[in-house]
């Protein structure tokens, strides 16, 4: 009992056990329940968000103020700095929750396509493109989250803990070390939207998808769909694709870092 208690505690276990099985059983709860399309269902993406979908466009006046700047600006790059020593100091702990997040999105979306595809969900080619494209980025996000891990010094660590916020900024780290800092945490703020947009995208067409049948998640499956519209059609994969660039070269130390210190 020991063991099997220090293996769950473990986060190692748990990012990369636990997540993917968490993500199996919430995509089985959420797709197994669904029933087959029927014969006058629609059958193309276009189609289904005709039938299914009623879009509400909302427009609200942006509303404009003259505050005090500098004051903000100097609290923003204070914030930075503080953003980015925690950062340094709990570093493992980060990458272990954003990869934990991953691995269950990655299982939960996933399983859930092969359970749709398997109840015949899947009626025209769109369905393919419309999901397998988030996949592939989040698979992507997979990698370069790996870059991330492999490429942190754990010395820039040790330097975190051993000074304050304005030591570590000014003293510790080197010209390199302190552009280091800003590309890749920048980076990896980009990964985390990038998982997010392809989730949100996944979701979408997941219950746009599954609410042309009748059962017991209809329901969710057309609250989910109104709720995620933002990511319906094709700009959010040009966002994506954009995103997951810029977060490449704010994560690999020879791009981002290497760029912004030569200039």
């Amino acid at each position: 009992m020991e063991l099997i208690s220090e293996l769950f505690s473990n986060p190692i276990m748990q990012s990369m056990v636990l997540g993917p099985i968490m993500g199996v059983v919430f995509a089985a709860l959420f797709a197994g329940l669904t029933q087959s399309p029927t014969s006058q269902a629609p059958i193309t993406v276009v189609q289904t968000r005709e039938v299914y979908v009623t879009r509400v466009v909302e427009r609200r006046g942006q509303r404009s103020n003259s505050e005090e700047g500098g004051g903000i600006l100097v609290a923003a790059g204070f914030a930075l700095l503080f953003v980015l020593w925690k950062y340094a100091i709990y570093v493992n702990e980060i990458h272990q929750f954003i990869g934990f997040a991953l691995l269950t999105v990655l299982s939960f979306s996933a399983t859930a396509i092969v359970l749709s595809y398997l109840k015949g969900q899947f009626t025209s080619e769109e369905w393919w493109v419309y999901l397998v494209s988030p996949l592939l980025f989040l698979a992507g996000c997979l990698y370069l989250l790996n870059i991330a891990h492999s490429t942190f010094d754990p010395e820039i660590t040790k330097l975190a803990l051993q000074n304050n916020l304005w030591q570590f900024y000014t003293k510790s780290l080197t010209e390199f070390g302190r552009n280091f800092m800003f590309a890749h945490v920048g980076g990896v703020i980009i990964l985390c939207l990038v998982i997010l947009f392809s989730f949100m995208a996944l979701l979408h067409y997941l219950a746009l998808m599954n609410q042309r049948s009748a059962g017991a998640m209809s329901g969710l499956w057309f609250f989910i769909t109104r709720a995620t519209m933002l990511f319906s059609g094709k700009a959010w994969l040009v966002a994506a694709a954009i995103l997951i660039v810029l977060a490449y070269i704010g994560i690999e130390p020879n791009a981002g870092a290497s760029w912004l210190t030569k200039n």
